[in-house]
């Protein structure tokens, strides 16, 4: 399992910022030696899922495209999802978003953001903890109490103990109460607000509106809160009628 994780965790590296990486680079955030690091690369090479593209440095290989396409194909709620942040961005005035779970991640599958000059650094496809921020920990709470410990279990390096009991005492209210709020929790100064999106019960997403604490008192948040949960609320009914 460790050895799986660890490939993983290669393939998550990539990004549009970091489309090619080096063996270094790979070994210093996945904490392996370079052996270990050229061996996994050597399994993705034989699973035609990177490429060398230089002299010790890897990217993805085009067939990573068929995964995408087949994500898109399993979560067919795209053309639903875009309306929805466009919504919910334009009735707040802040970046709306739609977050799912990818193993023991979360990551952003849609975003709207806003005209104003201080905006969320932040892009589709970026990789967050499970445990921090709004729509993460919506969707923590959806996998329940047993699931959200052993994946405590599981983080390297462990968050402080302090840290791990307050959000497990957090995640039965949110389940219960469908909403979550955070602040400061993934970036410093940062509000959200999040919302699950079910499909026959299941969560399946999270809708999450964030902005800037200074721009959002308590009448605001109060207003926000009320649009997520109405936008999360729409979305789960249109997507269980698309499944039926």
């Amino acid at each position: 399992m460790d050895s799986a994780r660890r490939v993983l965790k290669i393939l998550l590296l990539f990004s549009e910022e970091r489309p090619v990486l080096s063996v270094e680079e790979i070994a210093r955030e996945v904490d392996i030696s370079a052996p270990s690091t050229y061996r996994f690369l050597a399994l993705l090479r034989e699973m035609d899922l990177v490429e060398e593209s230089g002299t010790g440095t890897y990217a993805l290989s085009p067939r990573v495209f068929l995964l995408t396409r087949a994500a898109e194909q399993a979560f067919q709620a795209s053309k639903a999802l875009r309306p929805l942040v466009d919504r919910l961005s334009k009735a707040t005035g802040e970046a709306a978003l739609v977050i799912r779970r990818v193993g023991d991640y979360a990551t952003c599958v849609e975003m709207s953001q806003t005209e104003h000059a201080i905006r969320l650094s932040f892009v589709p496809g970026q990789i967050m903890s499970l445990h921090r921020g709004a729509g993460p920990k919506v969707l923590l709470a959806a996998m329940g109490e047993n699931w959200a410990a052993r994946y405590f279990d599981r983080l390297e390096p462990s968050p402080p103990l302090a840290e791990r009991d307050t959000v497990l005492a957090e995640l039965p209210a949110i389940d219960s109460q469908g909403w979550a709020k955070s602040a400061a929790e993934v970036d410093e100064g940062v509000w959200a607000v999040a919302a699950p999106i079910t499909i026959a019960g299941r969560v399946v997403a999270a809708v999450t509106v964030a902005g800037p604490e200074f721009r959002i008192d308590e009448s605001r948040a109060e207003q926000i809160l009320r649009e997520v949960v109405s936008g999360a609320e729409e979305i789960s009914r249109t997507l269980s009628t698309w499944r039926q």
